[in-house]
């Protein structure tokens, strides 16, 4: 039976999807090209498509086999930055943040690193210890990681969420007006789903500062924008409520003291 041959626009598709999240398929579709025995560069790509959504679906197997099938590729140690890296991110998205830190700072300790042409791989492991610190309840740590990438590349491809991670630790760490100015940066820069989330830590400083009538003011605004994914509604409702009950009590009072 004669080898199809595999177009980009087929890998393309296939990343697209996983892109969008709907990671099964693209597993499908991959592991389907894989098997039509593609030269070396074009396999190692597969293999490591094959990674990032393995790793999302928690197939160990798949990903331990991928793994191992990279290992036989030329070049397996730099395979294994980009593998590690994979995992790393998978795990810190499921919440598992320390396997995640381990990875990524096995890979910082890399030769790999010092070198020019991995400037960009290092800043996104930066990015990425950042957000795994966070999780980890270590944001003075963070805040440190993320300011080693934003000097990196201070308006990379990661800036609004390091933006948004440092508005998170600075809230931790009650530095309540640069939390708001970090977040409030994050709203013109053409994220929508980040720009709720933003807003979302701009309405809790400002409740944190007492400062209500604003708090309320955003909360209002963020209520139109929802659902949001990255936003839990009943958070944002709460905050409401918190905020309409503080002002009816000062009102309250003040009719009272008059």
């Amino acid at each position: 039976m004669p080898k199809v041959e595999i177009t980009e626009g087929e890998i393309e598709a296939a990343e697209e999807l996983r892109a969008r999240g709907e990671f099964a398929t693209a597993l499908t579709l991959t592991r389907d090209m894989l098997n039509r025995s593609p030269d070396d560069d074009t396999r190692m790509r597969l293999l490591f498509d094959v990674l990032y959504c393995s790793t999302r679906l928690c197939e160990d197997d798949l990903t331990k086999g991928a793994i191992a099938e990279l290992e036989k590729l030329p070049e397996p140690a730099m395979s294994r930055i980009f593998a590690n890296f994979i995992q790393a991110m998978s795990h810190i998205s499921h919440g598992k943040a320390l396997p995640g830190l381990f990875l990524i700072e096995e890979n910082l300790r890399s030769e790999f690193m010092e070198r020019e042409d991995f400037r960009d791989c290092r800043y996104e492991h930066l990015a990425y210890k950042g957000r795994a610190l966070i999780l980890l309840g270590r944001p003075e740590d963070a805040l440190v990681a993320l300011a080693e990438a934003h000097a990196m590349y201070p308006n990379g491809e990661r800036e609004t969420a390091i933006l948004v991670d440092r508005a998170n630790c600075l809230m931790t760490l009650d530095r309540y007006d640069e939390s708001y100015d970090a977040a409030q940066q994050v709203l013109n820069r053409g994220d929508e789903e980040m720009s709720t989330l933003a807003m979302q830590y701009m309405a809790e400083c400002r409740m944190w500062q007492s400062r209500v009538p604003e708090a309320l003011e955003i909360y209002v605004a963020i209520q139109k924008r929802l659902p949001c994914r990255l936003v839990q509604e009943e958070r944002i409702q709460s905050g409401i409520r918190n905020a309409t009950a503080h002002l009816e009590k000062r009102n309250q009072r003040g009719t009272a003291i008059q």
